[in-house]
């Protein structure tokens, strides 16, 4: 089998599940997954959060937190940062929701301000994407191997 084959969907797939992560180092990598940001971030979207405390914060920033509910880490819009009992702390509301979370974020659960956004590329880095293009990199590998080997043994024979 010609080498060039293999190494093309190998380099490709490690190519797209580290890329993001060497290229924003520092920041969190994260997927959206609900129609809550509409028209804003849609399904699939990725999002590069960069670190931030509520100080960091202003009204209309989204930003990414954990709910500490069943829906996990949420980003949603700034809506107001105000002092509570001597605690900075962020109302927030998603743009496609019709009224404001019934929280509000702390430092604590606060994860960052999203920074940027890449449209669709988010697709690539779900689970079952993220699986088979590890699947390519072990099948690749393991055929590009076999090949090598194959070919020592029959240099070796002569």
């Amino acid at each position: 089998m010609n080498k060039n084959l293999l190494i093309i969907p190998l380099v490709a797939a490690v190519i797209v599940l580290i890329f993001p992560f060497v290229f924003f180092y520092g920041n969190q990598i994260m997927i959206i997954t609900t129609t809550s940001m509409l028209p804003v971030l849609y399904p699939n979207d990725m999002i590069v959060v960069k670190p931030a405390t509520v100080q960091d914060v202003s009204e209309g920033d989204i930003i990414a937190f954990d709910s500490h509910m069943e829906m996990g880490i949420v980003a949603h819009r700034a809506i107001a940062i105000y002092d509570h009992k001597g605690e900075m702390v962020i109302d927030t509301k998603g743009d496609n929701n019709e009224s404001e979370d019934p929280w509000f974020v702390t430092d604590n659960d606060l994860i960052g301000i999203v920074d940027k956004t890449i449209p669709k590329l988010g697709i690539l880095l779900v689970a079952p994407v993220r699986y088979a293009l590890v699947a390519v990199i072990i099948i690749s590998a393991i055929s590009m191997l076999k090949d090598h080997l194959t070919e020592s043994k029959k240099r070796a024979s002569l």
